[in-house]
This record gives C-alpha cells, structure tokens and sequence, in this order.
C-alpha cells in the first residue's frame, strides 16, 4: 500500500477493524444506521504515512455517502451556525476578493463573507444547496473535480471547514483545490486537530473520528509536508482556543486517558461529568481560552 499522499512512500498498517463492530456502535450510540454504509466491506484499516505523517482508513468505500449526513442533521450540533474558524478565517481574507466555500452547507460561512467579498459555493447535500439558491447565493451542486471540468472561473480564495478529513482522496482533492486558484490564491480550511485528537482520543475509538464520519488525521506537520508535494506554501496555524461546548467532552476523555491503566471501567468511575466539575469550572472563567482546542485553521499558499 503506497501512501495517499507521498506515492513513492509506503504506508505502515496500523490497525484492522470490522466494520460490523462501526455499524454497532453507531446504532446503539447515535441511532444512525449505517447498514447500507458498510455492507460491501469486509474489513477497514487505518495507515500511516512515514514520510508526510497522515494518518488515514482505507478502503477508500468506507467513506460515508449523503445519507449518513442527511442522517447526522438531526443533532443541533452537527452544523453550527457560529464557528470560531469562520471569523478566523476572514481576518486572513483581503478586501473584495473572490472567494469560492466547498461544502457550504446552511451557509453560514457566505453569509459573513458576502458582506465585503464575492462568493460562491458547492455543497453536495441537495436541500440545503436548494435553500442557499433561494436566499440568492450561487451554489453548485458538483463535487471538485467536476467544477474543474466545468468553469474557467478563478479565485482569489478557496475555503474548505471540517472537510478534508472527509475526502478519501486528500491529494487529488487538494490538486483540484490548486486548480481553481488565482496565482498567489490561497487555500484556507480548517479541520480537527490530530495533536490534539491524539491526548483526548489516542485509539481513535470517538465515532465521529473514524469512517464513515473521519477518514484521515490532519495536524500541522502534515502540512508543512505537502509543501514538497504541491505548488503550495505554510503561510499561517490558528489554534483554536478550548470551546466552552468541548469543556466536558475533551477533560473527560483526556484524564480517563491518563489513568486507563487502571482499566476502563474504573477510570470511568473516578473519571465522569461531575468529578471533573472543579476543572470544568475554572475552563469555564477563563483558563480555556490558553489551552488548545479542537479545530485547527491553515492558510496556504499556491506558488
């Protein structure tokens, strides 16, 4: 197996899992079926590339279709309308420039944008490109690769948020990324932060960061890579600071971590949403905002 990335690199197997255990847990956790996802697989495993460091599921079927995103909408969570990367991401835009969002979803990203630059986006979930359509906005309903067939259009920037640990072909993704841009045009997208990912959810066993949901694992050193494989440049990191809605979630799974050599079930006992509630508290008034959260934004440039 080469890597996804660097194709002259070979790609180290971590770890098989059946997805027969995925279906379960998803069912039973998320009350998501995901019976059609994953009937034509017998086994899914995560590899490493040596070279780049990405981490990822192959194979690359185990990607999740729009119906497990249809199915995803109904928790309030899934597709906030406020996102700190949104407002991060605009600070790093220049006036007026042409700005294309892959994957804009309820649009609330081009509403901000629209204010004081041209946009356009592409969003494969039909309704919710339906709805953007309605409310004025240039939505294309096609993936990458098929708007690089189809428009001659350039951008000054082209911005992608918590969307490349989904694609399974990060490279190609990326190349037609390139494509699209104005020379000096920059990439900016944000997605969940493997350095961070690896001290809350080492084994990767959190639902959402495995397929059909993830099927990769991003952090900065697998971006400085690519600058040897793409026409691109590291301009910029933001980390985002701790999330007050992440408080309870990342503390938990990182101290029940730290003590998991006492065994699952008694480091979810001495670890839980309340016996953490004095640490809670104090991220709560204001230490969260020095601690590294979730997301990670990257700006990048093409050369």
């Amino acid at each position: 197996m080469k890597s996804i990335l660097d194709k002259n690199s070979e790609a180290i197997c971590i770890k098989s899992i059946d997805p027969k255990e995925i279906v379960k847990k998803w069912k039973n956790n998320m009350g998501v079926d995901l019976d059609d996802e994953f009937k034509n697989l017998n086994c899914i495993e995560y590899f490493k590339c040596p070279t780049t460091g990405l981490s990822w599921y192959e194979p690359k079927e185990a990607a999740g279709s729009s119906n497990l995103y249809e199915q995803l909408e109904k928790f309030d969570w899934y597709y906030m309308q406020k996102k700190w990367e949104f407002t991060a991401a605009l600070d790093l835009i220049n006036q007026q420039s042409k700005i294309l969002e892959v994957g804009a979803g309820g649009g609330h990203f081009l509403r901000l944008a629209a204010k004081n630059h041209f946009v356009h986006g592409i969003e494969l979930n039909r309704k919710r490109a339906i709805k953007m359509r309605s409310l004025g906005y240039e939505i294309k309903e096609l993936t990458m690769d098929q708007l690089k067939e189809k428009t001659n259009e350039r951008y000054d920037v082209i911005c992608y948020f918590q969307v490349l640990e989904h694609v399974s072909d990060p490279l190609k993704f990326i190349s037609d990324t390139i494509s699209l841009l104005n020379q000096g045009g920059k990439i900016i997208l944000s997605v969940p932060n493997a350095a961070v990912m690896r001290k809350i959810d080492p084994d990767n066993e959190d639902l959402l960061n495995q397929p059909p949901h993830h099927m990769s694992h991003w952090d900065k050193n697998v971006f400085y890579a690519l600058e040897k494989l793409l026409p691109l440049k590291v301009k910029s990191f933001h980390y985002e600071p701790l999330a007050h809605y992440h408080i309870s979630w990342m503390v938990t799974k990182y101290l029940r971590n730290k003590i998991l050599f006492l065994g699952k079930f008694f480091s979810r006992l001495l670890v839980n949403r309340y016996t953490t509630l004095p640490l809670q508290f104090l991220l709560h008034i204001g230490i969260k905002k020095y601690i590294p959260g979730h997301t990670l934004l990257v700006e990048l440039e093409k050369i």
